[in-house]
């Protein structure tokens, strides 16, 4: 079995855990997720925490803008950034 990529994991966290908000429980890559109303201010937290456990990263929101967590694709870049060496 392979791997789930970046992109597979985070989109399988969103339309599972906000499966609701979900228009149609479909979930495009470029999808807006706060303008739309998909995930929330809580949501984020749970996102965040989401991402630190499942790719073993820190995430300091203070350096971070909530436009970065704006789409399954912008996430995909952070969490790729967050997994380079300093």
């Amino acid at each position: 079995m392979t791997p789930m990529t970046t992109q597979e994991t985070v989109t399988a966290f969103v339309t599972t855990r906000f499966h609701a908000s979900l228009p149609g429980g479909q979930l495009g890559a470029d999808a807006p997720l706060f303008t739309s109303g998909i995930v929330d201010s809580f949501g984020v937290l749970e996102l965040i925490a989401f991402l630190e456990d499942t790719f073993h990263i820190s995430i300091d929101t203070g350096r971070h803008e909530l436009t970065e967590f704006d789409s399954v694709n912008r996430i995909v870049l952070l969490v790729e950034r967050a997994r380079r060496p300093a």
